[in-house]
């Protein structure tokens, strides 16, 4: 049966046509259309359907306009700080060098090395005073006798004490061996600077003197402090510095400026014992010879005569035959004699008057200026020993810190401009000259120190009140007044940084003991303060342009109005954190939509340019 089956022959029949779906299809969608641009044209006529009305109704967030405070303040945060001078700092100076110092050997000849008393003796011992038993012959060239005739000649022993006459009647004239010694400075150069103080002092620790080893200049360590938090009296000792390299320069120092004196006093002594060598030769010497001189060319004068007598008697006896030929030659000779005498009497008047005596006077005076020099550079030289004598005395009291008044010691780390602790103040750190060490604050006059945002700094003043809250103590408001608010900003992250901050002072006014310097604190400004004024929430207001504007809920909305709500521009007044003043615009009572920004943009009519209302 089953294989008769198999052989019926298959009837295949046609799949309906689909035509008549697809313009079914075709017809939905134009349908479809046809609603989605007749509902948008009616959204655009403002028709809306009466349950999406009321669905915007409760969907809004209103808020009243009402009266109130609004208070306008800055908020800011800084440190506590002592307001009054208890700043200890490191008065420990940088001294490079020395000062002057000796000579590594003395000028006299017997001082020796060092230039001690005795070579500055020998060199006291060239006064400029004649020179005593010089011998110089200022007679004729011919000393020994003829026959028994008078003779001129002869040698004048110079004695530089007295003035005598020769037994020849020539006088002895103390400026022709008047002797000016040259004089020579007490100290001829002034030693390189160097330090007296030893390799393994300098290793000791301190610094700012010559041989400080591997010291910066101006720095020394701290031996020991009281430990931070520890209460002390006026006057007590806080610290102690490293001074034993200051004490061997004391030492050293101590030596040179007695030098230095003792110098002062030599060139003051020779000063005045050249001063009166000079007062004697001008006023005492000096004129005496040429007195003797004078006198002495007189006598000559007279010799003269004397022999011109005595020759022409001669001649008139010896053409009488009662001399001899011998004779009357001696007697012609004898005037020849006193002649060259004369002449040589006249000579030494024109040398001392016009040579010898101004000589011996310019080289007096330029010795006295010489050591009038002299002692002008040994007074600068004892001026700065001194000095220096000084400021290491300075230095090594200095080397003691201590407290300037009652108070608690409170430790001044050093930190950079992004608040690192750099430097930490305890034994053995090394501390810089003027570098703060420690503080004595006083509890009643405190401070704080608060950072203020550049876009801030316009609204403080001083004298402006404020609020301060401690971090230490947040239960506990204390008030503070501005003193002062700096004029030059700051970076905050360094040097680099475009964000500029600056510095405001803020007077503690109720303090209390327990206010320690580096607390935190967070101070409110109070910048203006408006009371009972018309105001609304920030958030009701919508910017556009220069204009504001709110919406404004209305109460009984027109029937044919599309939105239950009226746009209303409003003038600003102050404004705080939440709230801002009404000036004009809306009233007290008044409700507003806090959202604004979600409603459609209110229509703001153009304002007509400059250009175009000057136009014609």
């Amino acid at each position: 049966m089953q294989n008769n089956l198999n052989a019926l022959p298959r009837i295949e029949l046609e799949r309906p046509s689909r035509r008549g779906l697809v313009g079914l299809r075709l017809v939905g969608l134009v349908v479809a259309l046809s609603a989605v641009g007749g509902a948008a044209w009616a959204w655009e006529q403002g028709y809306r359907p009466t349950w999406l009305d009321r669905r915007q109704e409760v969907s809004f967030h209103l808020a009243e306009v009402d009266r109130g405070d609004i208070v306008q303040y800055v908020v800011e945060f800084g440190t506590i700080e002592s307001a009054a001078d208890g700043v200890v700092r490191c008065q420990v100076e940088a001294l490079v060098g020395m000062v002057g110092g000796t000579n590594s050997s003395g000028s006299g000849g017997s001082g020796g090395r060092g230039g001690s008393t005795s070579g500055s003796q020998s060199r006291a011992a060239q006064v400029s005073t004649p020179a005593p038993a010089v011998k110089k012959s200022t007679g004729s060239a011919s000393a020994k006798s003829a026959t028994g005739s008078a003779s001129k000649s002869g040698s004048g022993s110079a004695s530089a004490s007295t003035p005598v006459v020769s037994t020849s009647g020539k006088p002895t004239i103390r400026s022709f061996s008047y002797v000016v010694t040259p004089y020579s400075p007490l100290k001829r150069t002034a030693s390189a600077s160097s330090a007296t103080t030893s390799s393994s002092s300098g290793s000791r620790g301190g610094g700012g003197g010559g041989g400080m080893g591997d010291e910066k200049p101006g720095s020394t360590r701290i031996i020991s402090i009281l430990p931070e938090g520890t209460a002390v009296k006026k006057g007590d000792v806080v610290c102690e510095l490293d001074s034993a390299a200051f004490r061997d320069e004391l030492k050293a120092q101590q030596i040179r400026w007695l030098q230095a004196k003792s110098y002062v006093e030599q060139a003051t002594s020779l000063l005045a014992v050249n001063q009166i060598t000079l007062k004697e030769y001008r006023e005492g010497i000096l004129p005496q010879d040429i007195q003797l001189i004078r006198q002495y060319v007189q006598t000559c004068e007279i010799e003269q005569d004397r022999a011109m007598r005595n020759l022409e008697w001669s001649r008139g006896v010896t053409a009488k035959g009662l001399r001899t030929s011998s004779q009357l030659r001696a007697d012609e000779l004898s005037l020849q004699q006193s002649e060259f005498v004369l002449s040589e009497a006249k000579g030494m008047l024109e040398r001392l008057e016009k040579y010898t005596g101004p000589k011996i006077l310019k080289s007096l005076e330029a010795k006295l200026a010489s050591i009038l020099t002299d002692k002008l550079a040994q007074d600068a030289s004892f001026a700065l020993e001194a000095e220096r004598l000084q400021r290491l005395e300075k230095n090594v009291a200095a080397c003691t810190l201590r407290a300037t008044r009652d108070g608690v010691v409170v430790y001044i780390n050093q930190t950079n401009a992004w608040g690192r602790v750099e430097s930490v103040i305890q034994e053995g750190t090394t501390v810089r000259q003027d570098q703060p060490i420690f503080q004595l604050p006083d509890p009643k006059r405190m401070r704080i120190k608060a950072r203020i945002n550049e876009t801030k700094v316009a609204m403080l003043r001083n004298g402006q009140a404020c609020s301060i809250r401690l971090d230490a103590f947040p239960d506990r408001l204390l008030s503070g007044r501005v003193t002062d608010v700096t004029a030059i900003s700051s970076p905050v992250n360094g040097p680099f940084s475009d964000v500029r901050v600056y510095f405001a002072l803020i007077a503690i006014e109720d303090a209390f003991d327990g206010i320690r310097p580096g607390l935190s604190a967070e101070v409110t400004f109070l910048y203006d303060r408006r009371s009972q004024v018309d105001r609304l929430p920030l958030a009701a207001v919508r910017d556009i342009g220069d204009d504001s504007f709110v919406a404004v809920l209305e109460s009984q909305p027109a029937p044919d109005a599309k939105v239950p709500y009226r746009w209303q521009k409003v003038e600003l007044g102050l404004s705080d954190s939440d709230f801002v003043e009404v000036l004009s615009g809306v009233r007290e009572g008044e409700q507003v939509i806090l959202d604004p920004f979600t409603l459609e943009a209110p229509q703001v009519e153009p304002t007509p340019s400059r250009i175009a209302s000057t136009s014609p």
